[in-house]
């Protein structure tokens, strides 16, 4: 039976602090992996690897989120560097560009930016981007800095068909989630039609942009299956397929054995 990966999750946000024991029991139910973010502080950080350690087929990711750029201290970025030596940490994110809340200058989000490809390449881990309203900026900023070196995934793909080309010769992958359930999500319906099978990877993004048919209500990992049934219909192919692919996608590009993974399950 093919297995979901979830590439791109938040399940230590407080909205799932009431319930967090029953999410977890459905999100290793219905996922044969996930990729958990913490972003936002570095008590985040540190949970977020806790949670790794804990249960092995949950990964981690761990950077400064470009809104969170003025808690940034020297403290925070020197354990974050630590962290992300950790084994169970498998890609630096996310981090970005984020223009839309803007609670902190261009500048400054292009100099943490920067330190993450930096942290990215020296511990030969993929990025993870969350670009909001700064399509140009970003990419300028990550082709400059080699971040193609590393590679990593666009997270939330918000872009255009033209601009996933130029993500793709890059060596970065897109990330879907909840959104090409919606209605009139015309644009993320296009990529998810023309981006090639291997270079896709499916996500929620919860407790955020839930799919149908919960829109609305808080998302989980659980719902990646709805983001895999979309494509399949928009691509008009098996969503086993689908979730099969998106599944070794992951792996490839976490740099986990899949096999590996299987073997956690029996």
């Amino acid at each position: 039976m093919a297995k979901l990966f979830d590439s791109h999750a938040h399940i230590l946000d407080p909205a799932f602090q009431e319930d967090f024991d029953q999410v977890l029991t459905r999100t290793l139910e219905a996922c044969g992996a996930i990729m958990n973010v913490g972003c936002e502080s570095l008590e985040d950080f540190e949970k977020t690897v806790q949670l790794a350690e804990n249960h092995p087929t949950i990964f981690a990711a761990v950077a400064l989120h470009p809104a969170n750029e003025p808690d940034r201290t020297e403290a925070l970025m020197d354990r974050l560097a630590d962290l992300a030596r950790h084994p169970q940490v498998r890609a630096i994110g996310e981090t970005g560009l984020d223009y839309y809340w803007m609670t902190s200058g261009k500048e400054a989000q292009m100099t943490l930016l920067r330190d993450h490809i930096d942290l990215a390449k020296a511990v030969n881990k993929p990025i993870i981007i969350h670009d909001r309203d700064a399509h140009r900026d970003c990419l300028d900023t990550l082709w400059a800095n080699d971040a193609q070196s590393v590679g990593g995934v666009f997270h939330a793909y918000s872009g255009s068909v033209e601009m996933m080309e130029e993500i793709l010769a890059h060596n970065f992958y897109i990330g879907i989630g909840g959104v090409v359930t919606f209605k009139n999500a015309k644009t993320i319906k296009e990529v998810a039609k023309a981006v090639p099978l291997d270079r896709l990877v499916i996500e929620t993004d919860c407790p955020y942009l839930t799919p149908a048919p919960y829109r609305g209500k808080r998302n989980e990992p659980a719902y990646t299956r709805y983001v895999a049934e979309a494509i399949s219909d928009l691509r008009g192919e098996p969503v086993d397929r689908i979730i099969d692919q998106t599944w070794h996608n992951a792996c490839r590009l976490f740099k986990l054995d899949p096999e590996d993974l299987s073997l956690l399950d029996q």
